[in-house]
């Protein structure tokens, strides 16, 4: 690693270690290392652990897109650094109950046609009335 990355990335007391060079939009730091711009997380993680597989991206398990420790990088599938997340999708998957309270287990819940999971016994309950 060279020390213009080094320069670039400072530790903290959770044990990140920052990013404070360009950053994109997203928050992911940017770094040149000598041949092409790339996100500075993957360049750190490929210099000081192995190539990231092929069909896998790094999840920040610290949650802090700016951190570029590779200790603190996992290479998942797509789908898991998605649920690992605290995008809509991933917050809707780690409900277990329906806001009436019911369970959200194989007997309760069914997909309807947009794909959203939907509470059977409120469903009943809301036929009944009408």
């Amino acid at each position: 690693m060279t020390a213009a990355f080094w320069d670039q990335a400072t530790e903290t007391a959770d044990g990140c270690w920052r990013w404070t060079g360009r950053r994109d939009g997203a928050g992911y730091g940017m770094f040149w290392d000598g041949s092409r711009v790339q996100r500075s997380h993957r360049y750190a993680f490929t210099e000081m652990r192995a190539e990231i597989p092929d069909g896998l991206q790094l999840d920040h398990l610290c949650m802090n897109r700016a951190c570029v420790n590779p200790d603190h990088l996992d290479p998942v599938p797509q789908v898991v650094n998605i649920l690992r997340g605290n995008g809509w999708g991933a917050l809707n998957a780690r409900k277990t109950h329906c806001p009436a309270g019911h369970a959200y287990d194989e007997a309760n819940t069914y997909v309807d046609t947009t794909g959203r999971r939907r509470c059977r016994p409120c469903r009943n309950a809301r036929r009944r009335k009408s």
